[in-house]
């Protein structure tokens, strides 16, 4: 009795859920291109991933992560600490052995050697890193283009990993454009029901 009613808001919740989730879904499929009655036909990201992989590594690169980022942290490193203690647990290691113990006054002294051998070696480490770090970030920042590495390694990505890189930032976006179109197909059937109420 009351069929009219109820039936036009399902049906068209139905209807507008569906055409969304289908729509999204042929965003993504099919992977590889398809000939339908002489029609190729392919999933509009498979088909432009690497238009899509060279906008995610500029947008990246722009965005949040350039050569000169990634050179100005490569500078900010302060080695010494690990250069110090390097230098100790070598200088330990070679002047603490038995062997160096046992040569006469060199034994006896090897104490206030090892300390001074330790010094020197990492003064002149460091005045060496100082003279050359400026260089070896420069170089750093000429040689490594992020966005070339970040294309690359996207869009060597095989077609369902990408995929699913893309659903694992977009996903729940994507679900509630479904139900929007739930919604808004309830929403007409509602409007149908509402019209022909009043027509009739």
């Amino acid at each position: 009795m009351y069929l009219w009613i109820i039936l036009p808001p399902l049906i068209g919740a139905t209807i507008g859920w569906l055409t969304n989730y289908v729509a999204i879904k042929m965003l993504f499929r099919p992977h590889r291109p398809m000939n339908i009655l002489g029609y190729h036909f392919q999933g509009l990201i498979p088909k432009r991933r690497k238009d899509i992989s060279k906008s995610i590594a500029r947008a990246i690169e722009k965005q949040l992560l350039s050569s000169k980022d990634l050179a100005e942290a490569l500078d900010g490193i302060d080695l010494k600490a690990e250069i110090e203690q390097s230098v100790e647990e070598v200088v330990q290691h070679r002047l603490k052995s038995h062997k160096i113990k046992n040569i006469p006054v060199i034994g006896l002294v090897s104490e206030n050697l090892m300390n001074n051998i330790r010094y020197l070696i990492t003064r002149e480490l460091f005045t060496h890193l100082d003279k050359k770090k400026g260089a070896i970030v420069n170089r750093f920042k000429e040689n490594i283009d992020v966005h070339k590495l970040l294309s690359s390694r996207i869009d060597d990505l095989d077609i369902e990993t990408f995929e699913g890189l893309l659903t694992d930032f977009i996903g729940r976006e994507l679900r509630h454009i479904e139900w929007i179109g739930g919604v808004m197909g309830f929403l007409i059937g509602v409007a149908q029901v509402v019209l022909f109420y009043l027509i009739r």
